[in-house]
């Protein structure tokens, strides 16, 4: 057997997993598994929100190890139902090493969803909460507007490196800005607490936070605590832009501008 092209298919395994926004626990687990089809002694993962330790050896080899590091994280279940699919195909012996390696390179590379469709989804989004928090059309069409704002945003900060926190401040600054802008315009017929509720609700953490509890109910409490930490930050980071938003409509609205 190729043990360097398992300790691979492994670890792109579960790379593929954490970036999808897969628990863990669950990374862990999937990996472990196909590193037991070498029969040897040692096969160990340890793995983190932010990167992969992988350990393949035996008395009869020299041990391989492989860490990756992993920044980007992003929520595609689709790409870990397929990583697991391969996966469970592996093990069984329904496909071999070689051909389950490819496959996995072909889910890495492959774009399910165009640019297009992820914003307008966005935007939907926002106007489809808006609706299911009780706002009525003319606050969900001002929420789709709002989601466009997101969408703008991250396209103005999709060649600069910026992080999550700085695109959800900006984002939920201009959000409540323009909400409040609305409120002045069209006074009782906006629904204030329900329109910045359904826009921001693209920005909110919520697979961070299943995550979270997830792994701490696993025993996994340093994933569990840092995923928290991270659904704390991002939320923090929305609540804070909406404040500052208003507080910045308010500041302009007492004089400075109006």
């Amino acid at each position: 057997m190729n043990y360097k092209l398992l300790v691979d298919t492994a670890m792109l395994t579960g790379e593929i997993m954490l970036i999808g926004g897969a628990e863990t626990y669950r990374v862990e687990d999937t990996m472990s598994r196909i590193l037991k089809i070498s029969g040897l002694e040692k096969t160990e993962t340890f793995v983190t929100p932010t990167g992969i330790f992988i350990t393949l050896g035996d008395s009869s080899i020299d041990a391989i190890t492989l860490i990756k590091r992993v920044d980007n994280r992003i929520t595609n279940l689709d790409n870990i139902y397929e990583a697991n699919n391969i996966s469970r195909q592996l093990c069984n012996g329904e496909i071999t090493l070689d051909e389950a390696f490819k496959k996995l390179k072909n889910i890495k590379t492959s774009k399910h969803y165009s640019n297009v469709a992820y914003n307008i989804c966005t935007i939907l989004a926002s106007l489809s909460f808006t609706i299911l928090l009780g706002g009525d059309w003319l606050n969900s069409l001002i929420a789709g507007l709002n989601g466009s704002i997101i969408v703008l945003v991250i396209l103005a900060t999709k060649k600069v490196k910026i992080s999550n926190f700085i695109k959800n401040l900006g984002s939920s600054i201009l959000i409540a800005f323009n909400s409040m802008i609305f409120l002045r315009l069209l006074g009782d017929s906006i629904q204030l607490d329900t329109l910045i509720g359904g826009s921001v609700m693209p920005l909110l953490p919520g697979v961070a936070i299943t995550n979270a509890i997830r792994d701490t109910l696993q025993g996994d409490y340093m994933s569990g605590g840092a995923r928290a930490i991270e659904a704390f930050v991002s939320a923090a980071s929305t609540a804070a832009g909406i404040g500052i938003g208003i507080a910045w409509y308010s500041i302009m609205v007492g004089g400075v501008i109006l």
